[in-house]
């Protein structure tokens, strides 16, 4: 009895053990930076999603939820992952009616323009991310048919561990302590990065069906939204096509017309839009912000004139899509504050940013220079204060003086979150060791004037700006 009771023990340990190890190791993004659809998903409360966007990277980075909030108070949500394949998309929606009822499905088309997938890391994106189900095998078998890679090793996949197991190379402190952003965000890709764009033109529609699993895959879309009592709307967002690409969206469109659907090829879109190529792609087939705003809008306006969507704006239930919209105001204001051009664009954004800490740090000689003008912005400073230079933290909406350039001083010192420290003190001017953050070293160089810019909300260190006084 004893003997049976260690053991017991001992395997129940090491099954919490393996389990551990598990969570460290996983698959945690969806597309590329530790953020996960999947996750975000399961943190979302019952029956709340209006309408959800399912397909490749071209949803995650052209429909932002926070977009469709702000506007019109539609709940919506990106399950969208990298190369999302024809047979993914199903299962995902599938899951996803598990525990939501959206009134509408978005699908996008994309994945009728290819079999399999590019890179490995999209298999793994796509078949490691989803919690063990009855559907595991199906979907594993499904895609298997039209991978061999996949075929010739399907108990690597089912057990997931052969393949995870090898991360250990490159793990960060993400796989140890999770994104917070997997509690709250929408499953959008933020990126505000704008590149030229080639023009596309989709030509005159010339429908073609290349095999019957694109067919099949649509009707099985249908089949599982009437269901799931579910609207059913397939589109394409714009992309460039090769060969016979845009011929198959437009078999697509043929189906949907078919059928009754709803559908959206947003190639043919562009000008109703005013989609511009030099500044609303980040790349051929991807929009940016300023994209994705614009296509965002345009299905707000839909849902709430044709569907009549509730407004949720203001209800406690809602409160991770308030928060979603937080997480993309910090985003968006950090990456204007990185790319702005000059001290007054700098000092004008960070005064708009009360929930960011900044360390204002002024050495060598600064009297004359007119950082000043710009400085005053900053709630706090004085130009007594100014001239007789020193260490500034902002924070809360104001500035307060931390530190006089005297190495008698003690250091100052301060938790900015669970995860950073600062560090500031004076040795001597442009001497390293002034200030740090966490073990990054972040003193003055060689400008008079520099500006160290952390956002506690988003854990993560934003930039640092270097002004010279002459």
């Amino acid at each position: 009895m004893k003997k049976a009771l260690r053991i017991t023990i001992f395997l129940l340990i090491t099954v919490l053990w393996l389990g551990k190890v598990y969570d460290v190791l996983r698959w945690k993004d969806t597309h590329g930076d530790y953020l996960s659809s999947v996750s975000e998903l399961a943190e979302t409360p019952k029956d709340s999603i209006d309408v959800v966007f399912v397909g490749s990277s071209h949803v995650y980075a052209g429909i932002y939820p926070s977009y469709l909030w702000t506007n019109y108070g539609i709940a919506a949500f990106d399950l969208a992952i990298s190369g999302m394949d024809r047979d993914s998309a199903y299962y995902y929606l599938k899951h996803m009616f598990k525990t939501q009822s959206p009134k509408v499905a978005v699908v996008d088309v994309f994945p009728l323009t290819y079999e399999k997938h590019a890179v490995p890391g999209n298999i793994y994106r796509n078949y490691l991310s989803l919690p063990y189900s009855v559907d595991t095998l199906p979907a594993l078998e499904s895609y298997a048919a039209k991978d061999p890679t996949v075929s010739e090793n399907m108990l690597d996949y089912l057990a997931r561990w052969p393949i995870i197991h090898t991360r250990y190379r490159e793990l960060q402190r993400r796989d140890f302590v999770n994104d917070e952003a997997n509690l709250y965000a929408r499953g959008e890709y933020l990126n505000w990065e704008s590149n030229k764009a080639e023009t596309i033109d989709p030509g005159e529609p010339d429908p073609l069906l290349k095999n019957e699993d694109q067919e099949k895959w649509l009707k099985e879309l249908k089949a599982l939204c009437d269901a799931n009592d579910c609207r059913l709307i397939l589109m394409a967002l714009p992309f460039l096509p090769y060969d016979d690409d845009q011929r198959y969206i437009d078999y697509a469109g043929t189906f949907a017309q078919e059928n009754g659907i709803d559908f959206y090829d947003f190639n043919r879109k562009i000008k109703e839009l005013d989609l511009n190529y030099e500044s609303d792609f980040y790349d051929d087939s991807h929009l940016n912000a300023y994209g994705a705003k614009k296509v965002s809008l345009f299905f707000g306006k839909e849902f709430s004139e044709r569907f009549g969507m509730s407004d949720h704006r203001g209800d406690a239930a809602y409160a991770l899509w308030e928060q979603d919209l937080r997480y993309y105001e910090h985003r968006r204001d950090g990456d204007s504050l990185a790319i702005a051009e000059d001290l007054p664009a700098v000092t004008e954004l960070l005064s708009r940013m009360p929930e960011v800490t900044a360390v204002i740090s002024l050495e060598g000689s600064y009297e004359n220079a007119d950082f000043y003008e710009s400085l005053r912005l900053l709630p706090g400073m004085t130009e007594e204060d100014y001239r007789a230079g020193g260490k500034w933290l902002w924070e809360n909406g104001s500035l307060s003086r931390i530190m006089a350039n005297d190495p008698a001083a003690p250091a100052y010192v301060k938790d900015l979150d669970p995860y950073a420290t600062l560090r500031v003190q004076y040795t001597a001017d442009f001497t390293p060791g002034n200030i740090r953050l966490g073990s990054g070293e972040l003193s003055n160089k060689s400008g008079e004037l520099r500006i160290i810019v952390y956002d506690s909300f988003l854990h993560n260190f934003l930039t640092v700006r270097e002004f010279s006084a002459d």
